[in-house]
């Protein structure tokens, strides 16, 4: 049964505030919001406690596609064994997200592997002999346009917004620095993106002036990509859907910029295959879905929807294991470096022990 609580407006508007700058300090949202920092410490304890809201911390998906191995992995199931191959797999660091799903397939995996030759490991000696798999399919971003960390609630005025904006860390995406360097850092950061450089200092046994000059440096060169999540019974767009389409090559890059104006579009990448294009929707109802669909096939003639799928239930999102309702329970910190097969899960700090 679905816990009671209510969020009033300046819940909403703190979590606005956290989905554009999740690491803020409090004075800073208190002077947004008009409140006094004490306030928003204490409403945004009280929402993380209740599982619907969170901060999570992983590599930018963007670099991570051009440099690393960004997998989609779809995984067909026996009848009855769906939920035991999602026990079996909520715990791998390498998965980000499990989406249990309702045509086509039964499991939709989101995965981060440092190589092709991971995942291959991966899909190959790891899912494909777990009890109750009957077949994956398997396809890779070849670019990634927009991810999660960009959808927005809306509940903040222009004016709040811009504030932000000023104050939100200026990023290079010139890097070439490796994501393995700060792996340290990642790992942490992943089951709790707030930790402090005091904290994280802790728990790499680093000097706390080396250990912000280090989070500085891997924020400033976009190695990382902070996140608020919501949980679906507030976020007011309940319905997830996967839709997979087919674009011509020369004008994919076009489309899906332009995808990503759609207030609908949560993740929008391309992927190998004969369908090139995965995007990832939230939306208000069922309805929602050929509405969208007709908007477009009206807006963008050259792209064919080949196939779509409505998610009947998030079983782990960036890391973090959900409720039936959506509701955050404990983190699995996202490590694409862990060894395979996993023999010792990961410790309480958030790091493998493998």
């Amino acid at each position: 049964m679905q816990d009671s609580f209510s969020l009033d407006e300046d819940d909403l508007s703190l979590i606005n505030v956290m989905q554009i700058a999740p690491r803020a300090t409090w004075t800073e949202v208190g002077k947004v919001l008009g409140l006094h920092s004490a306030t928003v410490a204490r409403r945004w304890e009280r929402m993380t406690t209740q599982g619907v809201v969170w901060v999570t911390a992983y590599p930018n998906l963007a670099l991570w596609t051009e440099r690393c191995c960004l997998a989609f992995i779809e995984v067909d199931c026996q009848p009855t064994a769906r939920q035991q191959v999602v026990d079996a797999l909520a715990g791998v660091p390498q998965i980000a997200s499990i989406s249990q799903v309702a045509s086509g397939r039964d499991l939709f995996l989101v995965a981060l592997f440092p190589d092709l030759q991971a995942l291959s490991r991966f899909v190959l000696d790891h899912v494909s002999q777990l009890p109750g798999v009957r077949g994956t399919r398997t396809s890779t971003a070849t670019r990634f346009y927009s991810e999660g960390n960009k959808w927005r609630l809306q509940a903040l005025s222009p004016d709040q917004r811009a504030h932000l904006t000023r104050h939100h860390p200026q990023t290079s995406a010139g890097s070439r620095t490796s994501h393995e360097r700060f792996r340290d850092l990642l790992l942490p950061l992943s089951s709790d993106g707030r930790r402090t450089a005091a904290e994280l200092a802790a728990l790499t046994s680093t000097s706390v002036s080396t250990t912000r000059r280090r989070l500085e440096r891997m924020v400033r060169e976009g190695l990382v990509s902070f996140r608020c999540e919501v949980s679906d019974i507030i976020s007011g767009w309940p319905v997830h859907a996967y839709f997979w389409a087919r674009v011509p090559a020369h004008e994919l890059d076009r489309i899906a910029q332009t995808l990503l104006t759609l207030p609908e579009i949560r993740m929008c990448a391309a992927i190998t295959g004969t369908d090139n294009l995965l995007v990832i929707v939230w939306l208000r109802s069922l309805g929602d879905s050929q509405r969208l669909e007709t908007r477009l096939a009206e807006r963008f003639p050259t792209l064919t929807l080949t196939e779509r799928a409505i998610v009947l239930r998030m079983s782990k999102r960036m890391g973090w294991l959900l409720d039936g309702h959506g509701r955050s329970t404990s983190p699995i910190s996202l490590n694409p470096w862990a060894d395979i097969p996993y023999d010792t899960p990961p410790d309480e700090a958030g790091t493998s022990t493998s």
